[in-house]
């Protein structure tokens, strides 16, 4: 659960007056890429940003994302095959009906739901109950801002394939409604010392994170090495670029610039140099698990 928050649904959030997250620039040839690891729901507190990612918005040829999830237009959503409360035992409908008393949401609907569905709605409602929003994740700010500047925004994926990766996970997600059950009373403990480390761009505390949020062998090939590879080989022979040039800035999870086969790491293999564009600091904090 913590793995998929921090890189779909994430709970991330500032504490401090300017955020410093990691960034990095990605070069080959006449193609420029400056890369910034992600927060994807937050507070005002997040903002500014750091002026250099402002400055490079502006002077960019297009805002990459992972997916921009205003195209909703003709998204599907497979039959039910199976709901909630066909996956958990009795003791897990016991304690995802106390979460529902405790974040004020209709247990019975959520048992009826599909097992994805219900751990999404858990994740947003407790977004909600510790004040941050998806409207100020970094994300939804950056697009905004190139909206208004006209700059044209590029998704890596489209939302149908997000879609298709969640509800297509076995038994339609069962693994991520029962980590939000098990690791409920978890997250207030791990999140602002995650949120720490991601504004002092503290990499070996964001990969500390990744190591203790890892998911199941086959989750981490779906979510986060598969999509990765295509991520890279996009950014090689980008389709919004036939010559390939252009200064781009890139904006995705934090998580999928760290750890093995990140993205940084498979664009060096593809013949691109890399550098850290930020400045890091430590995080004065531990991850209470």
């Amino acid at each position: 659960m913590l793995r998929s928050l921090s890189l779909l649904l994430p709970l991330l959030f500032s504490t401090l007056s300017v955020a410093k997250p990691l960034y990095w620039q990605a070069k080959k040839g006449e193609l420029t890429y400056t890369i910034m690891g992600s927060v994807h729901i937050g507070d005002e507190s997040m903002y500014p940003l750091p002026k250099p990612i402002m400055d490079r918005l502006d002077s960019s040829n297009g805002l990459i994302i992972e997916t921009d999830i205003r195209k909703t237009q003709g998204i599907t959503y497979p039959e039910m095959q199976y709901l909630s409360q066909d996956v958990l035992s009795s003791r897990q409908k016991s304690d995802l009906k106390g979460i529902a008393k405790f974040l004020e949401l209709n247990d019975k609907q959520l048992l009826s739901s599909p097992p994805w569905a219900t751990a999404l709605t858990i994740q947003m409602k407790q977004t909600e109950y510790l004040g941050y929003q998806a409207a100020l994740g970094v994300d939804a700010h950056l697009m905004y801002k190139a909206t208004i500047k006209e700059i044209p925004i590029l998704s890596l994926e489209s939302l149908q394939f997000q879609v298709d990766l969640f509800t297509g996970q076995p038994e339609s997600g069962k693994e991520f409604l029962v980590s939000a059950i098990e690791e409920f009373d978890h997250v207030e403990g791990v999140l602002p010392c995650l949120i720490e480390s991601w504004q002092a761009g503290d990499k070996s505390k964001l990969e500390e994170f990744a190591q203790l949020a890892a998911m199941s062998p086959e989750l981490e090939k779906a979510f986060i090495h598969d999509r990765n590879i295509d991520w890279a080989q996009k950014l090689a022979n980008p389709p919004w670029s036939k010559k390939q040039q252009g200064q781009y800035l890139m904006v995705v999870g934090a998580l999928h610039l760290v750890g093995e086969d990140n993205v940084l790491d498979l664009l060096k293999q593809n013949g691109f140099s890399v550098s850290q564009q930020s400045t890091s600091s430590k995080a004065n904090c531990n991850f209470k698990y």
